[in-house]
């Protein structure tokens, strides 16, 4: 049977569709319990933008993902671009000191007296 054949049919109490009925709040006002009606959750597509490591321009979702995939790449969590600017220089030049260290180690190790 079609929806139009069978439009007259329908029940549309609101029991059927599983709809709260209105209450009354002890101020006096008349509200209704709608937390059983959502909409869909609609998220846009990704602007399309030039990869930082290939150049290629990305185009939407799906290639964002596989552009990711493909460079090894991942999205930066939130706050670790600002704990890099705040402590960026720091580690750099510790990271310069451990080189250097160890270089110096290695040297040291070949020199005999």
């Amino acid at each position: 049977m079609s929806y139009k054949a069978n439009f007259a049919e329908i029940d549309w109490s609101i029991r059927r569709m599983n709809i709260s009925p209105p209450y009354i709040h002890k101020s006096g006002s008349v509200g209704s319990n709608r937390a059983a009606l959502h909409s869909p959750a609609i998220s846009r597509d990704y602007a399309a933008y030039e990869c930082p490591v290939t150049g290629r321009i990305i185009e939407g979702r799906a290639a964002h993902r596989e552009n990711l995939r493909a460079t090894d790449c991942r999205i930066l969590e939130r706050g670790e671009f600002e704990d890099v600017k705040k402590n960026g220089k720091r580690d750099f030049l510790d990271g310069i000191d451990r080189a250097v260290d160890k270089a110096v180690d290695e040297i040291a190790g070949t020199l005999t007296f």
